[in-house]
């Protein structure tokens, strides 16, 4: 009988982390993934020697981060490279008035602009000096705000956070496009509690942290971690079910048939599949199965990674939107029923621009664009978002098609296959998890212990705040915490 203090359910971000964090805290820890290695979403592909991120990532803040913390916390941090972006090029934007042709800006990656970027922002976006005094005033706003002040915007969503800063529509939609594409939902549901903290740690610490070796590269060294200290890490090995007997939870088993058994058990495979699927909903109170049912998902993406055999795209991150705007509610719901704007908000991550050696040819590029879905796997939504996306990068890149050498569509049904399982209608494929929108954020938020005892979540669907995996990190370190003190 393998018998552990704590088995951790998923290897993603959440997972990793708190699996590490409990290994150094004594405990004999088993870290389960159903997938090849740690990381989840942001785990790299072997494709013929090319390390190819399997979805896009973002560090914020790039500096003095809770990953920062994580490594210094297990004394691993000689085995981690942190790459900060220098230069004010690394980012561009592309936009698109309706009846204009294309402007483009190139910035660094801290909201602080010199005057040559302040003037082609201007240009770019047709705005004057008084529409920067008011951007100046969102960021300040952001600087001032309180921890009190920041728990009482859990119920403002962000949109409505913004009105007062009387933002012309173009600016608003050049910050909701940020917003967008850090928490995957759109700004009419985001809580500004989240937007704001992580607007604040953007403006302190920039945009941008990488790991040499991948995004991945900390949990491959947590799961090392976990192994080293006494503990077991198994991959490949998909959890089919949470065991319990007389009340309370008592280890797992697998597809294969191994049964592990353990005092505690952490999942990271969200909060709907754990409960719904792998412990079952009959070992919970009916209010709680009916609020985890109501819970909703934040959006998916589709998009391409591509391997290029020279540099096309330019810096490291591209924002690409028109003047229909960012992700709002008005705009979800034409595209959910086919009615797309001319120019889509896109994203594209260029992978190499970090770190080269990612690729096993010097000279090749390894990108990625991204483009907002529905979260239902079975969604026909992302085959058309390629196509309009696709349409739109062929336009201002017309040379893309003749350099490349590999092309891989993605969307809602890998990002599943990759982590959390789909056991309710449209959901399955979501992006981050839980929607960081009002309703489901600080005081709302479903809290790391389950009411089935010896149960507990973490990642994205409790403990933590912040921006992806940031947020992802910082549940590891709330939820490590909470299960040492229960088993101690």
């Amino acid at each position: 009988m393998d018998k552990y203090d704590v088995i951790v359910i998923g290897a993603g971000y959440g997972g990793a982390s708190v699996a590490a964090l409990l290994a150094k805290a004594g405990k004999r820890v088993a870290l389960v993934d159903k997938t090849p290695k740690p990381a989840g979403k942001v785990q790299w592909l072997d494709r013929r020697g090319y390390k190819i991120e399997a979805f896009g990532a973002v560090g914020i803040p790039a500096l003095n981060s809770r990953f920062h913390e994580l490594v210094d916390t297990l004394g691993v941090a000689d085995r981690v490279e942190f790459i900060i972006p220098e230069g004010n090029s690394m980012a561009q934007l592309f936009y698109k008035p309706h009846d204009g042709p294309w402007r483009k800006m190139v910035t660094g990656l801290r909201p602080e602009l010199g005057p040559e970027e302040v003037d082609n922002l201007k240009r770019t976006l047709g705005v004057g000096d008084a529409d920067l005094m008011a951007m100046g005033a969102v960021y300040g706003a952001a600087m001032a705000v309180t921890d009190d002040e920041l728990s009482a915007l859990d119920d403002v969503s962000f949109a409505d956070w913004l009105k007062p800063f009387n933002l012309p529509k173009v600016m608003a939609d050049h910050l909701g496009m940020s917003m967008n594409a850090l928490f995957v939902v759109s700004t009419d549901k985001l809580a500004a509690s989240e937007a704001v903290f992580t607007l604040k740690q953007m403006i302190m610490g920039g945009v941008g942290r990488y790991q040499k070796g991948g995004f991945g590269r900390v949990a491959e060294v947590c799961a090392d971690y976990v192994v080293e200290n006494g503990g077991s890490y198994l991959s490949r090995e998909t959890v089919t079910q949470i065991l319990v007997e007389d009340g309370r939870v008592v280890g797992v088993e697998t597809k294969a048939g191994k049964r592990l058994y353990a005092k505690a058990v952490i999942s990271n495979a969200g909060i709907q599949p754990t409960v719904l699927k792998l412990a079952g909903a009959e070992h919970f109170p009916e209010d709680y199965v009916a609020r985890v049912k109501a819970l909703e998902p934040s959006l998916s993406i589709a998009g391409c990674r591509y391997v290029l055999d020279k540099p096309v795209f330019e810096g490291a991150f591209v924002n690409i939107f028109g003047e229909s705007g960012a992700i709002d509610d008005a705009n979800w719901a034409r595209m959910t029923q086919g009615e797309w704007p001319e120019v889509p908000p896109i994203v594209i991550d260029v992978e190499t621009a970090f770190d080269p050696e990612m690729s096993p040819i010097p000279g090749h590029q390894i990108a990625n664009f991204q483009i907002f879905v529905s979260a239902d796997p079975k969604s026909p939504m992302a085959e058309e978002a390629i196509a309009r996306a696709d349409r739109v990068i062929n336009e201002l890149y017309p040379e893309l098609h003749k350099h490349i050498v590999r092309r891989e569509p993605y969307g809602p049904r890998m990002i599943s296959s990759l982590s959390r399982d789909s056991v309710l209608p449209g959901m399955g494929g979501e992006a981050v998890g839980l929607g960081q929108i009002v309703g489901q954020i600080g005081r709302h938020k479903p809290s790391p212990r389950t009411p089935l005892p010896g149960l507990y979540l973490v990642g994205c669907d409790a403990g933590g705040r912040g921006a992806g995996t940031h947020q992802a990190v910082d549940s590891g370190f709330h939820v490590a915490a909470m299960v040492a003190d229960d088993l101690a």
